[in-house]
Order: structure tokens, then C-alpha cells, then sequence
């Protein structure tokens, strides 16, 4: 697999829950510079209804295997989405700011690299910036700050309060 097909698989699991544009133009306006994110999605009503954000939120795939340079990739996959997480992006036309930036890799990485990956973001956390994960076997997906903000293992679980909050300077 590669990050085309962990795309695309990942698009096939959870279109029925969300809205979803690929490969979405932004502009990181402090770097002057533009971005384009992976996929920009929208919950869906029966989703919004049991209590998910109604706001746009981005997804940015990474193929990671294995452990020879997968340190750096996934450290720059965090930066990476910390950057999006404070980009504007051309939603249907409008230039919106994204709610968060989840990060989405292939299950079971390498130890050390899983390691790396969840200490990365417990800093990521402060700018928005968590995974999205399926449970085993594809039960179900989950989206995870610090803790679980949303989840479909068996039945829809939100928890406003794992919504991280929108920090700059001292937190």
C-alpha cells in the first residue's frame, strides 16, 4: 500500500459519516506561503445532531513503514499539520480556518515510531492537531486528542470537552 490507497481506503470507510474534498488549496498567511491539505471534511447531520462540530476539519494521510526514516516523516507530518491547523483553505470558495487537523497513518507502526508519533502529538495537541485512527478490524473510527473526542466503536461517542481549545502564546 501507499499513501494514494491509505487515502482512498480511508475515503471508502468513512464517507457515509462525512462530507470530504481532497487535496484542498490553503495559504499559511504568516509564512506567506501555500499548503494543500490531504482531505477536508464535514460531519454529516446524524453526526452534527448527537453533538460533533459542525465546523470543516482536515485529515493528512502519511504512508509510514517500517523505521528507517520514519522518525523524521512523522515528525514532519505533525509539523506539517500544525501548519494546516493555522492555514485559511478554499472551502467551496470561502478561505476558512480549519476546527483541527487530524493525522491518519497506517495501524500497527513500528514501536519506537509509535512512540515518536504519540509524543509528537501531545504537543500537536496545543495547535489542534490529533489523530484519526480505525479500531481493530475497522470497528469503528476514532478521532483522539490527548484523549477521545469522537468515536464509532459500537455506538457514537463525543466528548465536547477532548475538542482541543484554540491556543496561542502561554497555555
Amino acid at each position: 500500500m501507499d499513501e494514494e490507497a491509505l487515502t482512498k481506503d480511508l475515503i471508502s470507510r468513512i464517507s457515509n459519516d462525512f462530507e470530504i474534498l481532497r487535496e484542498v488549496d490553503g495559504f499559511h498567511q504568516f509564512y506567506e506561503q501555500s499548503v494543500r491539505i490531504d482531505l477536508v471534511l464535514k460531519a454529516k447531520p446524524h453526526l452534527i445532531e448527537q453533538g460533533f462540530t459542525n465546523e470543516w476539519f482536515g485529515i493528512e494521510c502519511k504512508w509510514v513503514t517500517g523505521v528507517l526514516k520514519q522518525t523524521s516523516k512523522t515528525t514532519r507530518l505533525v509539523w506539517q499539520s500544525i501548519t494546516y491547523a493555522q492555514s485559511l483553505f478554499n472551502i467551496n470558495g470561502s478561505w476558512e480556518k480549519l476546527r483541527f487537523v487530524a493525522v491518519y497513518t497506517p495501524p500497527h507502526l513500528e514501536s519506537s515510531i509509535e512512540a515518536n508519533l504519540t509524543r509528537l502529538l501531545e504537543l500537536g495537541h496545543y495547535g489542534c492537531v490529533g489523530r484519526f485512527h480505525f479500531y481493530k478490524h475497522y470497528q469503528g473510527w476514532c478521532i483522539r486528542f490527548v484523549k477521545v473526542y469522537a468515536s464509532t466503536n459500537g455506538e457514537l461517542y463525543i466528548s465536547q470537552p477532548q475538542l482541543p481549545k484554540i491556543r496561542a502564546g502561554s497555555v
